[in-house]
């Protein structure tokens, strides 16, 4: 009974902690757009005009072409790294981590330089390929591959994950019922891969929705506007209008719902359990499939590593854009400048440990959701498990402005606001989602008998804690506080609306000079910020494979 009332009450805090993290924004931003903002007039009419109609149709056609081009990329990498003997190779995690790493409006600015004329393409294949490769590129589809060479990462540790925790048993059991590989795939695959690839799809549509570096860049270079840029020209561009704002964001707050209920009509039939205690899949493959695979797995490579990153290298590094990239072209110096500058320091430290800060405190409240939630069917618990991850449901831009909403209020006798933990509040509610749904990857493959052995044996609730739930949620603990990390470190929209004008962020400094013209202390940043996260995603799958020796 102790227990009981103990798990009760640590469900009723999370779930308060949760009402005022994600609901209250969100309920602000709604409220908002109904009544207006402040005696403003509500602007839910302007919604309907077909302008406006023309950019939700934009926004939504955008995020389907993401999901498209990341599903391209992840599901092959996740099931080569999951099933074959490319499990050994660590090193492809850490390239897979590289796009996710970038900010994406460098991405796109890396590209739109690769493609510009006489740039790299030309010079590398010729005028009329291209040409070819540009137009592809200043393009609504190319604007969709852009993204999704960033965004493909959420969907491709999702389903290694999931692949990975299939029990190989499953699948020789349907062996020697005589099933087809067809069948197989269909019967035994499908069921248990369906929703969590449904899940890492809703994760890259909402972000897709809600990214603002490619539309601004790549997006108004070719005249294809969405509802992310309307709503931050309506909060920094004079006049500002947050009555517009509001309305614009309840439709991505719709979009995000709708989205989200989709996902959970694929995945009602649930996850399996129990797989982690069976020998994991391993499929042998000939040299010649091996080799397909290596050779598919080297072409997403160069195309979301590779190439946008000899653009931007070479912008980093060359002293005229308008001469070729010779040795008497290039130059370190920008590194320099840009570390000697006490802004640029300011950025590149405050973001890493804001970053880790907001991860952490993420991955905590995730881990507390996942096991105060985890088969249990209460009204509290049920809340709280979607407020955990309603944050996925709405673009970010959404968030900071329900943020900007709710605790910029002159009613309010205390307020976090302009202060750096209104940052660490808002990097929580961010991050929350992707550590929840990787610590629930993990849990979902645990077996309920563990902990009945654990019982059997004589262990404490603590020591069953300490040596056998952890130890099998690490793999999703990992994977969430890493993607938290990153996403961290490069976040551009929730740091340049909410953070105090006297705090410095890389991903903002890094666009402030952007717009500047400083292009190659940009790039210069840009590089200095993806080694760093490299470095740390480097030490700790260092200390990971240690630990498991």
């Amino acid at each position: 009974m102790r227990t009981k009332r103990g798990v009760n009450a640590g469900i009723y805090l999370v779930l308060l902690i949760l009402l005022i993290l994600v609901a209250a924004p969100l309920a602000s931003v709604l409220v908002t757009a109904v009544t207006g903002y402040r005696g403003d007039d509500p602007a839910l009419d302007t919604l309907w005009q077909p302008q406006m109609v023309r950019v939700i149709l934009n926004t939504v056609w955008l995020s389907v072409l993401v999901v498209f081009f990341s599903t391209l990329f992840a599901a092959p990498l996740a099931f080569f790294r999951a099933w074959t003997p490319m499990r050994r190779a660590g090193w492809v995690e850490i390239v897979i981590m590289i796009p996710f790493m970038t900010p994406p409006f460098a991405a796109a600015m890396a590209w739109m330089d690769f493609t510009r004329v006489r740039g790299v393409a030309d010079m590398l294949l010729g005028p009329m390929l291209g040409d070819a490769v540009r137009s592809a590129i200043n393009s609504v589809w190319g604007m969709g591959f852009v993204m999704a060479a960033e965004l493909f990462p959420f969907l491709y540790l999702i389903l290694r994950n999931s692949l990975a925790s299939i029990p190989a048993s499953q699948l020789e059991m349907a062996q020697v019922a005589g099933a087809s590989r067809w069948q197989q795939f269909s019967r035994v695959i499908l069921p248990m891969v369906l929703g969590p690839f449904s899940l890492g799809a809703l994760i890259v549509f909402i972000k897709a929705a809600g990214e603002f570096g490619t539309p601004v860049t790549l997006g108004n270079a070719i005249g294809y506007p969405v509802l992310v840029s309307s709503i931050y020209q309506d909060v920094t561009i004079d006049p500002l209008n947050f009555s517009k704002a509001a309305a614009s964001s309840s439709v991505l707050f719709f979009l995000g719902v709708m989205a989200w209920a989709m996902q959970q009509w694929a995945g009602r039939g649930g996850l399996a359990s129990g797989g982690r205690v069976s020998r994991p899949v391993s499929l042998n493959i000939s040299q010649g499939g091996m080799a397909l695979a290596w050779l598919y797995t080297a072409i997403v490579f160069v195309l979301t590593v590779l190439i946008p990153y000899i653009s931007i290298i070479l912008a980093s590094m060359t002293i005229l854009r308008s001469k070729p990239p010779t040795l008497n072209n290039l130059t370190f110096d920008y590194f320099g400048i840009v570390l000697s500058m006490p802004s640029g320091q300011e950025a590149l430290t405050r973001s890493i440990a804001l970053g880790a800060i907001g991860a952490t405190t993420s991955v905590v409240l995730a881990l507390a959701v996942t096991l105060l939630t985890m088969r249990r069917q209460a009204f509290s618990a049920r809340i709280s498990d979607f407020l955990a991850v309603a944050p996925d449901t709405v673009p970010g831009i959404v968030l900071a402005i329900g943020f900007i909403l709710l605790w910029n209020s002159p009613s309010l006798p205390w307020t976090p606001y302009g202060s750096q933990l209104i940052l660490v509040m808002a990097f929580t509610v961010l991050f929350m989602p992707m550590a929840v749904q990787n610590i629930k990857t993990s849990a979902a493959s645990m077996s309920p008998t563990l902990h009945e052995a654990a019982a059997i044996s004589g262990a404490t609730r603590g020591q069953a804690f300490w040596r056998v739930t952890l130890p099998m949620l690490a793999p999703g603990i990992f994977a969430g506080w890493l993607l938290a990390f990153f996403v961290g470190i490069r976040e551009l929209v929730m740091s340049s609306l909410i953070r105090p004008t006297s705090i410095n962020l890389l991903a903002p400094w890094i666009m402030n000079q952007f717009d500047q013209g400083h292009r190659a202390e940009a790039m210069a940043m840009t590089l200095i910020g993806v080694g760093t996260s490299t470095a740390v995603l480097v030490l700790i799958r260092w200390w990971q494979g240690r630990a498991r020796r």
